[in-house]
């Protein structure tokens, strides 16, 4: 009996200290949010569960940037990655055939602004200043998310191709000189 008892209050104290470790973790917060995040994936899923790749493809890159002074950007270049226009001069771009220029621009996204968090909902507010797709400016982009160690994942209800989606993308900090 004595075995049954030690046995039973380790068993006690690895539950206590896992769950004491959990709720110490707590919700996120801003700070958490502080640095510079590489794309992992970008997921739209259909009402039906159904995971889709519609936009960016199945292995995009991309980096997104917080700051402490409250600046955030946001680069996603699609798989496949854009291989036209063949010019690293900006002059060169801008001489390019209007094919080049939209294969270019469907595979690349990019905006930059502001960025607020709300503690209680777990959500960042994107207050989008200028865009590549300049329908955004000016707009508010809400994402709820999940910091689970070294992963943020942003989520968020789109409407698009006639139906709701959920959007996920996720992201892994980045290190330094990583």
């Amino acid at each position: 009996m004595p075995r049954f008892f030690s046995a039973l209050i380790l068993c006690l104290a690895i539950v206590l200290c896992n769950t004491s470790t959990t709720l110490a973790a707590g919700p996120a917060t801003d700070q958490d949010l502080v640095g510079a995040w590489r794309l992992v994936s970008i997921e739209t899923i259909r009402p039906n569960g159904e995971v889709i790749y519609p936009f960016y493809g199945k292995h995009p890159e991309g980096l997104l940037i917080y700051d402490r002074s409250g600046w955030m950007y946001v680069q996603i270049v699609s798989d496949p990655k854009p291989t036209v226009p063949r010019s690293s001069s900006r002059e060169g771009f801008l001489s390019a055939s209007a094919e080049e220029k939209v294969a270019a621009m469907n595979g690349y996204y990019a905006y930059y602004g502001t960025w607020t968090f709300d503690v209680s909902a777990q959500t960042v507010i994107h207050h989008i200043q200028q865009s590549l797709s300049p329908g955004e400016n000016g707009s508010d982009g809400v994402r709820r998310l999940l910091l689970k160690g070294n992963h943020l994942t942003h989520s968020a209800k789109t409407h698009e191709m006639g139906e709701d989606h959920e959007r996920r993308l996720v992201w892994e900090r980045v290190g330094a000189h990583q």
